[in-house]
C-alpha cells in the first residue's frame, strides 16, 4: 500500500482543539483508512484519537504533516482537503 502525504496549516485562532480534533477523528473512522498526523520532524500520531491529536499542541499558523495509507490518490486528496477545512475554525 502506498502513502499519500500532504501538509495542512492550523488556521483556527485557538489552534488544534477538541472540536476540530473530533471532526477529524469522525472523518478518519468513516473513511476506514489509516491516517497519521504530526509536526514535521516529530513522531506522527494516529488520527483516530482526539486526545492524541490535541497532545500535539498545534498552535495557529503551525503546519502539520498528514499521511494517508491508500492506493486511491483522489480519496486521499479529498480527505486531506476536509482535514484542512476543519482546521480553519
Amino acid at each position: 500500500m502506498s502513502t499519500v502525504s500532504a501538509t495542512v496549516t492550523v488556521l483556527d485562532p485557538i489552534g488544534l482543539h477538541a472540536r476540530p480534533a473530533g471532526q477529524i477523528v469522525k472523518l478518519v473512522k468513516e473513511s476506514g483508512l489509516e491516517v497519521r498526523i504530526g509536526k514535521a520532524g516529530e513522531e506522527m500520531v494516529k488520527a483516530n484519537s482526539p486526545l492524541r491529536m490535541m497532545a500535539l499542541k498545534a498552535k495557529t499558523g503551525e503546519e502539520l504533516l498528514v499521511e494517508v495509507d491508500t492506493e486511491d490518490q483522489g480519496q486521499a486528496d479529498a480527505l486531506i482537503a476536509q482535514i484542512q477545512d476543519f482546521l480553519k475554525g
